[in-house]
């Protein structure tokens, strides 16, 4: 989760987001066994706010989530506090995250963030609150967040780099990472690109 920016800003890369109905003693067991570690824990916790909120509907989430900020609050390994603002700007091919653009601002008070979207006639439209526990092995990270209202999901993003390669590159890549995954022995579901504040919206409407 805390990756370099520079290195962020010269590549492109891909990450997919699976549910998982092993539970996390169940996830534990298993990757231990197989070498891996855990290297870190966070706690996430995102608001999301749009000044479009009268236009959504189950039809158009993905778009509507374009127009949303972050108001976020992170805390890694119970020593490490973060507050910002992001808006993410995913392209997609169909429901498939191809690529996707962080703006981040560091800011101080959440409270007064949220206020000021507030006055500016932005509304929260919701909250996706998870903790994260991230294993590793040889390089590999698994990101594993358990999503309030929603359940167990690992987030998995490669290393490579994906610049010039075509939307259906990009998705077969994809699904080889998924069976990489497969292959850990995890119980995991089929879809790859899970997005947590569409499944908690789409769940509400």
């Amino acid at each position: 989760m805390q990756k370099d920016m520079g290195k962020e800003a010269k590549m492109k890369q891909i990450e997919v987001t699976v549910k998982v109905n092993s539970s996390l003693d169940e996830v534990d067991n298993i990757l231990k066994k197989q070498g891996f570690k855990i290297i870190r824990t966070s706690r996430v916790e995102d608001k999301y706010m749009s000044n479009k909120f009268e236009q959504l509907t189950k039809d158009n989430i993905l778009d509507f989530l374009k127009s949303c900020i972050l108001i976020r609050f992170l805390d890694v390994n119970s020593k490490e506090t973060f507050k910002r603002i992001t808006y993410k700007d995913k392209v997609y091919k169909d429901k498939t995250v191809i690529s996707e653009e962080k703006i981040n601002i560091i800011i101080d008070n959440i409270e007064q963030a949220e206020k000021l979207f507030e006055k500016l006639g932005f509304k929260k439209i919701v909250e996706v609150n998870y903790d994260v526990i991230v294993y590793e092995k040889d390089g590999v990270e698994l990101a594993f967040q358990n999503v309030e209202n929603l359940g167990l999901l690992l987030e998995y993003e490669s290393g490579n780099d994906y610049i010039g390669f075509s939307d259906e590159e990009i998705i077969h890549e994809k699904e080889k990472m998924l069976e990489e995954i497969r292959k850990l022995k995890i119980n995991i579901e089929n879809d790859y690109d899970v997005k947590k504040a569409y499944e908690l919206i789409y769940k509400r409407l």
